[in-house]
């Protein structure tokens, strides 16, 4: 386990139209965070989203070409190949009301998004792949 201290918070409004992977990975690039989560609400126009598949080990992409209430939106942000990742995911409430969620991949057109990005202070985390489960995973060692 590491113990962080909260460096700073930004709050930010993400534009209508725009890729939400992207727009996300655009802000933590620009304030240059290393460490940190992120957490939003909103809604999206289409989504594409992911479920990892323990049996199989890998991802299984799902579209959805339908708008949507982002119910929960919440990710880290570590290093991976020497460089900021987000690892997101994302809960999305239908019109019926029901609800899918996932991971967060591009080609999720943002129509309102508001998030937060706490930027931690301390030891960053490196991302490395772990064979057994064959996910990239923080080093924690």
């Amino acid at each position: 386990m590491i113990k962080y201290n909260i460096k700073n918070v930004y709050r930010t409004r993400l534009k209508k139209d725009d890729d939400l992977y992207f727009a996300i990975m655009r802000e933590i690039n620009k304030l240059e965070i290393n460490s940190g989560i992120v957490i939003g609400i909103g809604a999206v126009q289409k989504a594409n989203i992911a479920y990892f598949n323990q049996n199989k080990k890998v991802y299984e992409n799902f579209h959805f070409n339908e708008p949507m209430e982002i119910v929960s939106l919440k990710g880290n942000i570590s290093i991976k190949d020497d460089k900021p990742f987000g690892h997101f995911h994302i809960s999305l409430g239908r019109s019926d009301f029901t609800v899918v969620g996932g991971h967060l991949l591009p080609d999720t057109i943002i129509y309102a998004c508001e998030i937060d990005i706490i930027e931690f202070e301390g030891k960053t985390l490196m991302r490395g792949f772990d064979p057994d489960t064959n996910l990239y995973l923080w080093d924690i060692n």
